[in-house]
């Protein structure tokens, strides 16, 4: 009995403090089902119209949402740093609705009348940027590569969620992106899943603190392009180091930790003790690691602690 107490304490002290330390962090405030609509500010209204048909919305359906408008400068003044100015254009069309899950459905993405940006592109891009729970449609008048509704699905999570996403993360976003997009179109014989899936690999290692140094990142980036079968040249193992560096700059997405407790808990029980190492691994899985990971470093150490007392 004394020993169950203990192992109840220490998993109640667990999630406790790792609810209560990082509590500060991005937190949902959209009830479910709550709609937001970033309308490309160029869109004719025939183009308006084509676009709603495709979300499935009506004229007056929309007058129940909350929409926001993108412009071509937002476009530039974000884009104008991975793309030239005649790829980004002078007209803002490219589309977004957003309308929130249930906790823990995660982000889930639709595109009509994009030929670029897949829907993994997207996922794995917005996941970066911070966002979660969100069914997310990008939507077009006409196929258009789609780069610039990573734009307006930010700027419509922001609305929704009454948050700021800082302009670094929507930035290593469309980096993310960027960079996704051109490896695909550089590599030879593979596809844009194979490189969605090499870019998700090694950013998970990165979540997990494994990847310290260039070099870590460098055999990382081997191991993934064997696990893939990708090939690549420097000049793109380069663009690769340069995105994960960026991303290790970036603060441990916190809400993502605190919705993980009651799945932990529901997989390990009374028995989470005995997986501490494990628990905290998934909890932190997909979140990017940075000055946190001391933090979590400190909880193995406590709960080791813990448990070494229990036979003291």
């Amino acid at each position: 009995m004394k020993i169950m107490k203990k192992i109840l304490s220490i998993m109640t002290i667990l999630f406790l403090t790792v609810t209560a330390a990082l509590s500060v962090g991005l937190k949902s405030q959209a009830q479910e089902g709550k709609t937001v609509i970033a309308l490309g500010a160029d869109l004719s209204p025939e183009q308006k119209s084509t676009v709603l048909n495709l979300m499935g919305i009506t004229e007056e359906q929309l007058a129940g949402c909350d929409v926001i408008y993108i412009t071509n400068g937002q476009e530039h003044q974000y884009l104008d740093s991975y793309l030239g100015s005649s790829v980004i254009g002078s007209k803002s069309l490219s589309s977004v609705m957003l309308k929130k899950g249930a906790k823990g459905s995660g982000v889930n993405v639709t595109t009509k009348n994009i030929n670029y940006c897949t829907t993994g592109m997207y996922r794995n891009a917005l996941l970066t940027a911070g966002i979660q729970d969100t069914e997310v449609t990008v939507a077009a008048p006409a196929q258009i590569s789609g780069t610039a509704a990573l734009i307006g699905a930010v700027k419509a999570y922001e609305r929704m969620e009454d948050t700021k996403i800082p302009d670094a993360a929507l930035s290593n976003a469309l980096n993310e992106l960027i960079t996704t997009g051109e490896l695909a179109d550089a590599a030879e014989n593979v596809n844009r899943d194979e490189i969605e899936g090499l870019i998700a690999y090694i950013k998970e290692k990165v979540a997990d603190g494994e990847l310290e140094t260039e070099e870590d990142i460098r055999a990382a980036i081997e191991e993934g392009e064997r696990r893939f079968g990708v090939f690549l040249s420097e000049e793109e193992i380069r663009k690769i180091i340069d995105l994960m560096n960026k991303l290790k700059g970036m603060g441990l997405d916190s809400e993502y930790l605190i919705s993980q407790a009651e799945k932990l808990y529901q997989k390990y029980g009374e028995d989470i003790v005995n997986h501490a190492d494990e628990a905290i691994s998934e909890a932190v899985s997909g979140a990017v690691n940075g000055a946190a990971k001391g933090f979590f470093q400190s909880i193995k150490d406590s709960v080791k602690d813990f448990w070494d007392s229990i036979f003291a």
